[in-house]
């Protein structure tokens, strides 16, 4: 009796156990949520509203219907791509993060010493880093500031690695073929042909290509071709048809993956004259996670894409089409693998990243008459090319959505926006005439002998003073460093140029006077007083550097990285290198860098998940509350170096009660 009532007792205590077990698992469930978060570098707040109301961003529309979005999202300044990054993975300022720019002076090396803010560290822990700590697992795929080479970053962390040679067209002439092994079956006779890569810092990589005519027509119709290292055709090379793409791996220093992607473009068909062939960049990735991860996603996804091939493009070796298509293929490789790893791996915070606004945005945004090649029939060609790159984002947006499950949460942010540039600054221009920056006889900078020097960034710059004890072969004493930062501040603070406004509105005016059907004479005297204002408009002057501080008066860049004077452009204006004019023609047409709250630099703001509310537009929110929004989301201890604030009024009542806690 004993014995079945002890037996009794434990059988009921396990059963109570389990019970318990399983509320104590629903519960949890409950709140194990996960969260993905992409970033659309340069992603205009502007731009987005209007294509999502003319419904050319279907997915991207479906995520505010189902989320929240921010009315009026600000980022930090200076609004750079690298800076912006390390914001909205810390929720700390440039003078935390140590990220000031795209690039700086590295402190006490030679004045000519530059640091990537892609490359660099962050100085403090990022999302991925601290997240991991407290007992998450993490993944960052082309994420800036997630570089492994840095050190262990996420759990699962892919990025940019070495571009071993540049991309190419080859011109191949082909020959009888003799000493492959296993050759297909050709109706023509077999031909062969080779190229070289100048591979970097290693030996060169010697290509053969073997043509076969696949098609049985009694003529010499070459449509099939392999590529191969070794001239053994085998799983390892690449078979395609004329004019398709195909890609070749690589493997070259310490097993690292690489490869290429070609098309063998249309010729004779007989290969009697020589063939063109367009190979992109040689491309490969930087790999951490655990054993077999990379072999893993090299076998799923091949090697590291390249990203673009502007070069290409202008050089006439491809197409616009076969140049977006390169675009894409990046963009959806690295979509692809994150959304593999969620898949696979379940993190609990997965950050990719995808650029192509933000090139497409450097490259086309020709939206101002006062910008050089500017009419309205080139403005709008170049506004479709955005256009698309907006598209392909919602992409991205809609294949993400599909693999949402219901505990996920996705955010969908952008680093900041982009303003059209008519001209590029040189503020080392400025420096030589100040006598603060020397040239040689070559007109090349001296270095050892220059008092400052600028470094650019966008609409940004930081200016350097080569001084004694902190840089290497510094040459102005301690006790003239604050003549000279006066020096330099005077410096920008005189230089002034013409405004250009009166293009704007010479154009504005010719548009109104070209629309209105009605005899001449009736428009002279308007015509002769509109000319007037805008000569009187275009002859004033204005000061492109639109704001000269020194560091110490910006506390969110109040750092060594820092230059000693930082330099920002009026709207319109881009930093650049040149020491021999003041104002050039721009060297992008689309720029970034300067103050976050300009309305063409503001970024996107939008989010969905369970505990959100559905269709609420906040009014704004800054990039630097991005991070602690998701130390909330997934109930984790908030870092002291954290700056901004949990976004109010996203999560619905029911969720602020249960966890809302500031």
């Amino acid at each position: 009796m004993k014995k079945c009532l002890y037996a009794g007792i434990i059988i009921l205590n396990l059963c109570l156990f389990t019970i318990i077990n399983e509320v104590k698992a629903k519960e949890n469930q409950e709140t194990d949520r996960k969260v993905i978060l992409i970033s659309i570098d340069g992603m205009k707040n502007d731009y987005t509203k209007k294509y999502v109301k003319e419904n050319k961003l279907p997915h991207i529309k479906q995520m505010q219907d189902n989320g929240v979005s921010a009315k009026n999202p600000s980022t930090i300044t200076p609004s750079l791509t690298a800076p912006s990054h390390a914001a909205i993975a810390t929720g700390a300022k440039p003078n935390q993060t140590g990220i000031v720019s795209n690039h700086w002076h590295e402190p006490n090396t030679a004045l000519d010493n530059e640091e990537s803010g892609f490359q660099a560290e962050i100085q403090v822990p990022p999302l991925w880093v601290e997240a991991r700590k407290q007992g998450k697992t993490t993944a960052t795929i082309a994420f800036p500031g997630a570089n492994p080479k840095e050190g262990k970053q996420g759990d699962y962390s892919i990025y940019a690695g070495e571009t071993w040679s540049p991309s190419n067209l080859e011109s191949l002439t082909y020959i009888k073929s003799a000493e492959w092994i296993h050759s297909p079956k050709s109706f023509s006779p077999l031909k062969e042909t080779e190229f070289s890569i100048k591979m970097k810092n290693e030996r060169n990589c010697l290509i053969h290509i073997l043509a076969i005519d696949s098609t049985d027509d009694q003529k010499q119709n070459y449509d099939t071709f392999v590529l191969s290292e070794d001239k053994k055709v085998d799983p390892n090379d690449s078979i395609v048809k004329g004019n398709q793409w195909g890609s070749l791996p690589l493997h070259i220093k310490d097993h690292q993956s690489a490869g290429f992607w070609f098309k063998i473009k249309e010729g004779n068909p007989d290969l009697t004259h020589p063939v063109q062939l367009y190979r992109t960049s040689v491309t490969s990735s930087l790999i951490s996670g655990p054993k077999g991860f990379s072999d893993e996603i090299e076998k799923e996804f091949g090697f590291y894409p390249t990203q673009d091939d502007d070069s290409a493009l202008e050089k006439g070796w491809i197409t616009r089409k076969e140049y977006q298509e390169i675009s894409t293929r990046y963009v959806m490789w690295v979509t692809k693998v994150s959304l593999y790893i969620k898949q696979k791996y379940d993190p609990d915070l997965l950050m990719f990243y995808t650029p192509q606004i933000d090139h497409e945005q450097h490259k086309y945004l020709l939206i101002d008459p006062r910008q050089p090649g500017y009419s309205p029939e080139k403005s709008k060609k170049y506004m479709s090319y955005i256009e698309w790159s907006y598209q392909l984002a919602d992409k991205v947006v809609g294949e993400t959505l599909n693999s949402l499950k219901e505990n996920d949460y996705l955010f969908v942010v952008s680093d900041h926006g982009m303003e059209p540039a008519h001209s590029t600054l040189s503020p080392n221009k400025v420096l030589k005439d100040a006598g603060l920056l020397t040239v040689d006889q070559k007109n090349k900078i001296n270095f050892k002998e220059s008092k400052a020097y600028a470094i650019p960034s966008g609409s940004t710059a930081h200016v350097y003073i080569n001084l004694q004890n902190r840089e290497k072969g510094g040459i102005v004493p301690l006790d003239e460093y604050e003549t000279v930062r006066d020096q330099i501040i005077q410096a920008f603070k005189g230089v002034e140029v013409s405004n250009k406004s009166g293009k704007v509105i010479q154009h504005d005016i010719k548009e109104i006077i070209s629309s209105i059907k009605t005899d001449n004479f009736s428009f002279n005297k308007g015509q002769e007083h509109i000319k007037d204002i805008w000569n009187h408009l275009f002859n004033l002057k204005i000061h492109p550097y639109e704001k000269v501080m020194k560091n110490t008066n910006i506390t969110l860049l109040e750092h060594q990285n820092s230059g000693d004077v930082v330099l920002i452009g009026a709207p319109g204006y881009v930093m650049g290198s040149d020491i021999e004019k003041n104002i050039t023609p721009p060297i992008e047409l689309g720029t970034h860098g300067a103050d976050g709250e300009r309305s063409m630099l503001r970024p996107v703001f939008m989010a969905t998940g369970a505990d959100f509310h559905k269709g609420k537009q906040i009014n704004s929110t800054s990039n630097l509350d991005i991070a602690p929004t998701i130390y909330d989301l997934l109930e984790l201890d908030v870092p002291s170096f954290v700056e901004g604030k949990k976004i109010e009024g996203i999560y619905k009542d029911k969720k602020a009660k249960k966890i809302g806690n500031d």
